[in-house]
């Protein structure tokens, strides 16, 4: 790259872009919350691996699987569309390798 800068003259360098992976396993809050009638999942796993993704109604069944499969180290996005079920809290857990967390989420209608 070239710049100027006004008090010292000319600037110049190399700059590279690294394409950097997670460092670690983070799941984010879902977005948005509460919602009506869909959110994003978003989460970051360090490496490649078997992701799953469930949702769990208050009384701990169940509701839906939003992934079951292997998934490259990076960061992901998942869209729950919620339509035919009630209003209320929600949790989802997402699972990688050794990694697993829950997050509560809010369901309007």
């Amino acid at each position: 790259y070239i710049a100027f800068d006004s008090a010292h003259g000319m600037i110049t360098g190399k700059t590279t872009v690294e394409e950097k992976t997670p460092g670690q396993f983070k799941v984010n809050q879902n977005t948005p919350n509460p919602f009506n009638p869909s959110t994003s999942i978003s989460f970051s796993i360090p490496e490649k691996g078997n992701v799953i993704v469930d949702i769990y109604n208050v009384a701990g069944q169940k509701v839906k699987t939003l992934m079951n499969g292997s998934m490259n180290a990076g960061e992901h996005s998942l869209k729950w569309d919620a339509d035919g079920c009630s209003a209320g809290v929600y949790f989802y857990m997402v699972k990688a390798g050794k990694f697993e967390r829950t997050m509560k989420m809010m369901l309007v209608r």
